[in-house]
Parts: structure tokens; sequence; C-alpha cells
């Protein structure tokens, strides 16, 4: 066992005790994720923390990790998911309550609220365009706030056709909205 053993081989060595096989693995995988994931965020304390992430949860997976799998694959969608939900908490953002009470001018209020209806009424044009399928799920995607695992088992779905369907459903969207 050395720096050139397949990863399948790695993996059936791992599987069944041998954790020199997970280290030869990490060293691998690590500073390629990690520098994968710093190109992203530019912080390096959460780049470390994502990597280490997918890293434990692989390790915790091991009993039903697939020798045939694409460890390569698995640890970059793995990481690139772990990402997508760290930019996402990251745009969540807060507003003092000093700033609230600010009170905007008159025109301001009156030119967002019918910029606001434009926007809306060009959102649910586009919407209601959509093939049946597509408006159900991206409703429920964008809407509801369901994940693509929710949908997919409410509509007895599998995860990718959900996928699919987003991303279909988001390109016809922009199309029909750039259009006006």
């Amino acid at each position: 066992m050395n720096l050139n053993t397949p990863d399948s081989h790695l993996i059936e060595l791992w599987r069944t005790g041998n954790e020199n096989a997970y280290r030869i693995l990490f060293d691998r995988y690590f500073f390629k994720l990690y520098s994968y994931t710093l190109k992203l965020i530019p912080d390096s304390s959460a780049s470390e923390e994502i990597v280490m992430d997918v890293m434990l949860a692989v390790w915790q997976k091991r009993d039903r990790l697939n020798s045939n799998l694409s460890l390569s694959a698995y640890l970059y969608k793995s990481v690139k998911n772990r990402l997508i939900d760290h930019l996402r908490k990251q745009n969540l953002r807060t507003v003092s309550l000093d700033q609230t009470a600010v009170e905007p001018p008159s025109y301001f209020i009156t030119d967002s609220r019918i910029l606001h209806k434009e926007l809306e009424s060009l959102y649910r044009n586009s919407l209601d365009r959509l093939p049946p399928q597509k408006k159900r799920i991206f409703t429920m995607s964008r809407e509801e706030g369901s994940s693509y695992k929710e949908i997919a088992d409410r509509l007895q779905l599998s995860k990718n056709t959900v996928e699919n369907h987003m991303v279909a459903a988001l390109r016809l969207m922009k199309e029909r909205m750039s259009m006006c």
C-alpha cells in the first residue's frame, strides 16, 4: 500500500479496519479539496472547516462506501454542497433596529412599490407559463422552502429528476423574465 494505490483498493482496506488506508486517502484529497474551497471562499478557517466536515462525514460512512465509487467525485460534490450551505448562511443579513426607524422619502416608497408590483407580475406570469410539473416543483422549492429531497419524497420522484426540473424551470423563468 502506497500513494499510488487506487482509491477502490484503499476503500476496501479501510472498510476492513486498516486506518492507514484512510490516512492515505485523507492526504491524497485534503489539500486538493482545501485549495478548491479556498478559491470559492477566501476564508481559510471556513474552508478548512468545510473540508474537515466532509472528511469526517466520509469517515463516519466508511461502512456504507462502495469501493466502485469515484471517491474524488463524491468528495468534490460533498464539498460543493457544504460550500452552498455555507454561502446560504452567509447571505442571511441582519439589520440594526436603529436603521429600521428611519423612514425613506415617500417618492422612494411609491417607486419601490410600483417596481415591486411590476416584478411580482412578471414573476407570476413567467411562473404560470411553466409546464405543470416544473411549476409545482419550482413552487415547492422556492416558495415553500422544501429541499429537493423533500420534494422528491412528496412527489415520489428521484432527487435527480427534481434537480433536472428545477434547472429547466430556472432557465425558462430567466429566459421569459429577461425578454420583458
